[in-house]
């Protein structure tokens, strides 16, 4: 697959936490602004009202404080200089609770060149694309990173200077209560310097649930944490990779699994996606076990079995518009390297660019 370049707004931060926070709020707090916007719009059609999300929000922050203050200062920072209320970037954070994703990890056992990589779709709101930023940061005594973001504010998916990388997959739990926010462990993970210490930061009690948290080293470890609010379980690589999409696959943590279930038994009406994207990916990884190269993965990425609901993930006129998900950006990040590509929207269309470790 030919490598094109596209525009992809990045935001190069360095400094203390409220520095970065600052720098990140003047750079991009239209986007922050338009996120807001629409995200009260949302509310007002379902029904909720924004004073009683702020209420909630505030609730999640008890802990959250003691959990990871220097994120507090990023948003504290963000909100000074983007005139943003710091209330309403707690909404956020709160509100971006749930997307679907296909992830894959492999290591020197399974690529052909001796690589390590992690290959994540990002499958979520289409009204998202437009708030995408590529957050390049030189943090103060911690890792330099490279981290997708949501205006700025939140942090999807990323890699630092120590070697590792982060993914996740949202599952849907049923054990989840007031507490650390999912989206607050992204940031501890990209100040992690070994993967045990990571794994310790996804482990963190207190949390109100969790992803599949998708970890790599350049050293070719690699696991999948599958996460809840009470419970977790690690994941092993078998020959050389790991495959994850939306749901569980410990079958400890299965009984947490909510996605399947209805008052009546279990269903798979509306979720049947996850299942066929895991098996379609993990074939493919069983197909080129031994030859993944980065551009296998990228076409690994852009696989249409099951369209439109495939691993590559497009809009369906079949599905309400509030519900309506698609692939708004997709990684392959080389940890061997120190390099992530990075395609906005589908990958499908090719359209990817390389970025270098800051």
């Amino acid at each position: 697959m030919q490598m094109q370049k596209t525009r992809i707004r990045v935001c190069d931060v360095s400094g203390s936490p409220h520095q970065i926070g600052s720098k990140r709020g003047k750079e991009c707090g239209a986007i922050g602004e338009s996120m807001v916007s629409k995200t009260k719009a949302r509310f007002r059609r379902s029904g909720l009202k924004w004073e009683d999300a702020i209420r909630v929000a505030h609730d999640y922050m008890l802990n959250s404080e003691t959990f990871d203050s220097d994120y507090i200062e990023w948003l504290e920072g963000y909100s000074r200089t983007s005139d943003i209320p710091y209330d309403d970037l707690l909404v956020l954070l709160m509100d971006g609770e749930s997307s679907f994703c296909t992830d894959v990890l492999v290591n020197q056992e399974a690529t052909g060149d001796r690589g390590v990589y992690s290959a994540h779709t990002e499958d979520w709101r289409a009204s998202d694309k437009g708030h995408l930023v590529l957050i390049k940061g030189r943090p103060k005594n911690e890792p330099s990173f490279l981290a997708m973001s949501l205006g700025g504010i939140e942090l999807d998916a990323g890699m630092n200077s120590a070697g590792l990388s982060f993914a996740g997959n949202s599952l849907h739990q049923d054990d989840t209560c007031v507490g650390i926010p999912k989206l607050f462990l992204a940031r501890k993970l990209l100040t992690a310097r070994t993967i045990s210490q990571a794994m310790r930061v996804v482990a963190t009690d207190g949390r109100a649930s969790s992803y599949n948290i998708n970890l790599g080293h350049r050293s070719g470890e690699i696991y999948c944490i599958e996460g809840s609010a009470s419970d977790y379980a690690l994941l092993h690589p078998r020959d050389g990779y790991l495959v994850h999409t939306n749901h569980y696959l410990d079958e400890r943590m299965a009984k947490h699994e909510s996605s399947f279930r209805t008052r009546s038994g279990i269903s798979l009406d509306g979720w049947t996606d996850t299942v066929v994207r895991y098996h379609r990916a993990l074939r493919l990884v069983r197909q080129n076990h031994g030859s993944i190269t980065a551009d296998s993965l990228k076409t690994l990425l852009s696989d249409h079995v099951d369209y439109p609901f495939s691993i590559c993930y497009h809009d369906s006129s079949k599905v309400k518009p509030i519900d309506r998900t698609v692939t708004i950006f997709a990684l392959v990040m080389d940890l061997t390297r120190s390099i992530m590509n990075v395609c906005m929207g589908n990958p499908c269309e090719g359209h990817w660019t390389q970025v270098e470790l800051p």
